[in-house]
């Protein structure tokens, strides 16, 4: 599993994502039933250079996950989406860890995160990060307070950050080079696949 920070370049990756989620996904991730047209339009608001846009990959490499990580001047929201099939695979899990230490790194003291009540995996995932859960009239809150970073930890995040930048690229070659050798030899594959993994 390949995570790591999305850039602007990657604004229509993240819109095919979203858009490909069935009715209940867009509901649980966004709190709301929410059309095509909105997702989009939420998605063209979204800042990559202030907040953080955190990508999970597999072994394609395809976006199979998404976190996301909006500042706020006291405390910062986050949000979570994983692909149906990729579920029970504690990628939802590897995320919001990755966002904890995102936000320590950033200096944000504090994080929490809105659900529906009936959201029974977001329910579990915010437990396991020891956030503290409370819930009124069918929507959820979890909320943790985040401990500054050490110098040690800063290292680490930045040797992190790097790693994964260059496993994803160092995947997509190899990917795209399989596709070529199979092309080679008379195998039919699908341009798309090689030349758009991240949909």
């Amino acid at each position: 599993m390949i995570i790591r920070p999305l850039t602007v370049f990657e604004r229509e990756a993240v819109r095919n994502f979203y858009l490909s989620l069935t009715p209940e996904d867009r509901r649980k991730r966004f709190c709301c039933t929410i059309s095509d047209e909105t997702i989009s339009k939420y998605v063209d608001r979204l800042n990559f250079t202030r907040d953080t846009v955190l990508g999970a990959f597999d072994e394609q490499p395809r976006l199979v996950g998404l976190a996301e990580l909006v500042r706020g001047a006291t405390e910062s929201e986050m949000a979570f989406s994983v692909r149906p099939e990729k579920r029970g695979q504690k990628i939802g899990t590897q995320l919001i860890q990755r966002l904890f230490l995102r936000a320590r790194m950033c200096g944000i003291a504090k994080v929490f995160v809105v659900f529906l009540s009936d959201n029974t995996p977001m329910r579990r995932m915010a437990s396991r990060a020891a956030m503290a859960v409370s819930t009124v009239d069918g929507e959820s809150h979890a909320g943790r307070e985040l401990s500054a970073a050490t110098a040690e930890e800063l290292a680490h995040w930045y040797a992190e950050e790097s790693l994964s930048h260059s496993r994803y690229f160092g995947t997509l070659g190899i990917v795209r080079w399989g596709s070529l050798v199979s092309r080679s030899e008379g195998t039919i594959s699908q341009p798309s696949e090689v030349l758009a993994p991240t949909v």
